[in-house]
């Protein structure tokens, strides 16, 4: 019978998926690359159309003039 033995060395490394990426998909076939999409559709919400990231928003709590009095 034979044994695979496999052995990593060196310092251990922390990346981010979204780096790790190109790699990753330049080995999957085209099922996985489905499964892939699928999978970070569910994980990643779409952005909503309503609201933009450059809309300032509301002020809660008051107004600065009577903050600036305290």
């Amino acid at each position: 019978m034979r044994e695979n033995l496999l052995v990593v060395t060196g310092n251990p490394e922390t990346k981010e998926l979204k780096d790790m990426m190109p790699e990753i998909l330049k080995q999957v076939g085209p099922q996985q690359f489905a499964f892939l999409k699928e999978m970070i559709k569910n994980v990643i919400p779409e952005p909503k159309g309503e609201e933009d990231e450059d809309d300032v928003p509301e002020l809660v709590g008051g107004n600065f003039e009577d903050a600036s009095k305290k």
